[in-house]
């Protein structure tokens, strides 16, 4: 507890805070102009789902980038079942695909949930964490109409409006934990990644009595030969200090797994430490993306890429392998502001080694990913220059203040500056 001398300093600080705040504002000479704009990335639509026979509303977040990005570019979806945790997934993953630990990927929420709950009703098999008079889970949705939305009306929505990849993940926490486990089990190749939080009880429930999720996913991989998934079930220690049936169903999932787990099919089950039921999600989360895209694969040192004679080609070919390991397109990046590890920054390394048509390679590339930047293309411009390709330079430099008329016009000088420069090169080499 703060002594009281200290506690009456903060008061009283605080108390004359507003009296400040008040007299500045009121102040004849300060002028204070205000602009607003928005700077989330989140649209919502509403769906009239024929299946579910009830409008369902989506929150949809895009990636910062996405409008930069070219048509090539397309995104994972990450479905949430808790809206709760929207805005603190929507922050995390930002973070994450900005340092190359996990794709760039849009994300879907449900604001106003659904009528019924739609899982299977499982048996409980007495589990502790639960009432004891409850044989099964009180859920009332069919599962195989919710299957049916995220296929046939959901998945085919967010394709026809947005760059969707062929690659979903899903995740639920604590009871809705029981749905991306029937997914994994019963309707294969719906999602890609299938994530269930604070799930160690629902693991130990299952479609028969005396039969559990840990039954049901160990029969599935073996019904689907090559089954190309992957899966992360965790529970808080707190929930296993409380029932300890909830450790022995993740430890039991774990030893079963860790049979079938490879590339095409990564399992991971755990017991957090130092975390409550909920307080998991996050750091949960966090382990979910480090198991399915991890580091070494998905944050590669592109100055390794350099070492080779043909930097572009020896890019293409890495992340083509890539894009065969998820099933879809995975692209290069094509700016960091926090690594060197981009098309960009390998660009610019190239140029400085003088080692001009490799860079003048990259940067196209990397003006087809940014369509809308001036800069790119100015890049382009001084790597053309600096080759002697003086014409074609000229002609990137005037797109380039073409694109900064319509999105960089505050530096409109600059550009113009380099396209004279260029220009009065050429006049130079033909007198």
């Amino acid at each position: 507890m703060l002594p009281k001398n200290t506690l009456s300093s903060i008061i009283l600080s605080l108390a004359i805070i507003p009296c400040l705040l008040a007299q500045t504002s009121g102040a004849k000479d300060v002028n204070v102009k205000i602009k607003s704009m928005p700077l989330a990335f989140i649209q919502q639509h509403t769906i009239a789902s024929k299946f579910l026979e009830q409008e369902v509303v989506v929150d949809v977040f895009l990636p910062q980038t996405y409008n930069k990005d070219c048509a090539l570019h397309t995104y994972p979806i990450i479905v949430l079942l808790e809206n709760e945790f929207f805005y603190q997934i929507t922050g995390v993953v930002k973070h994450l695909s900005s340092v190359s630990s996990m794709p760039e990927s849009i994300i879907i929420s449900f604001p106003d949930g659904f009528e019924k709950f739609y899982a299977p009703k499982i048996y409980t098999n007495e589990s502790d964490f639960w009432p004891k008079s409850w044989k099964q889970m009180p859920f009332d949705g069919a599962p195989d109409l919710f299957v049916n939305f995220f296929k046939e009306e959901l998945f085919t929505y967010l394709a026809a409006h947005y760059r969707t990849a062929d690659y979903r993940m899903i995740i639920g926490t604590s009871p809705t934990s029981a749905f991306p486990l029937h997914a994994f089990c019963k309707a294969p190749n719906l999602f890609q990644a299938h994530i269930a939080i604070a799930a160690g009880d629902i693991l130990g429930m299952g479609y028969n009595p005396e039969e559990t999720f840990v039954d049901a996913i160990v029969e599935s991989i073996n019904n689907n030969p090559g089954y190309k998934a992957h899966l992360y079930v965790t529970s808080a220690d707190d929930d296993t200090d409380y029932d300890s049936h909830i450790g022995k169903n993740l430890q039991d999932l774990e030893r079963q797994m860790s049979a079938f787990t490879s590339e095409n099919l990564k399992l991971k089950a755990e017991v957090f430490p130092n975390e409550s039921h909920y307080g998991v999600v996050i750091p949960a989360f966090i382990s979910a993306m480090e198991t399915f895209f991890p580091k070494n694969k998905w944050n590669p040192d592109f100055r390794d890429f350099e070492k080779q004679e043909n930097t572009m080609n020896t890019i293409d070919n890495y992340f083509l392998e890539l894009s065969t390991d998820y099933g879809y397109k995975v692209l290069p990046k094509a700016e960091r502001w926090n690594s060197g590890n981009s098309l960009q920054a390998c660009a610019n390394r190239l140029l400085r080694q003088k080692r001009f048509k490799e860079s003048i390679e990259v940067y196209k590339r990397l003006v087809e990913y940014r369509p809308k930047s001036a800069q790119a293309l100015n890049k382009l411009a001084s790597a053309l220059q600096s080759n002697n390709n003086l014409e074609e330079a000229l002609t990137t430099q005037k797109k380039a203040l073409e694109l900064a008329k319509k999105y960089d016009k505050e530096h409109l000088k600059y550009y113009t500056e380099h396209m004279e420069e260029i220009a009065s090169k050429i006049v130079e080499l033909k007198e």
